[in-house]
C-alpha cells in the first residue's frame, strides 16, 4: 500500500530533480582551469588561445574579466574561435 510519503516521492521522481549532481548541463562559462579539462589542452594553451583573441580583437566576447584574479570563458564562443582557427589552417 502506498503511503503518501511515497506518492509525494514518486511525483518528484517523474516531475523533479531529486539529486542535483546527476542532472548534466552545460556551462555558459567557465573558468580556465574547467576550459583546459573541456577542450582537452592544457591552461597554458587555453591562456595563449585568450591572448590571440584578445589581441586579434575579433572576438571580444570570448571571455569576461569580473575581478583581477578571475577569467571566464564562455564555452560556445570558444568553440567558433578553434572552428576558425582550424580553418585558417587548411
Amino acid at each position: 500500500m502506498e503511503t503518501k510519503h511515497s506518492n509525494i516521492i514518486s511525483q518528484i521522481n517523474e516531475n523533479g530533480i531529486i539529486n542535483v549532481e546527476k542532472v548534466i548541463t552545460k556551462p555558459l562559462f567557465v573558468n580556465k582551469r574547467k576550459a583546459a579539462e573541456l577542450f582537452g589542452v592544457s591552461k597554458s594553451t587555453i591562456y595563449k588561445w585568450c591572448t590571440e583573441a584578445e589581441e586579434s580583437k575579433e572576438w571580444p566576447s570570448l571571455f569576461i574579466r569580473p575581478s583581477a584574479t578571475v577569467t571566464l570563458i564562455h564555452v560556445d564562443t570558444m568553440t567558433e574561435f578553434l572552428k576558425s582557427k582550424n580553418k585558417s589552417f587548411l
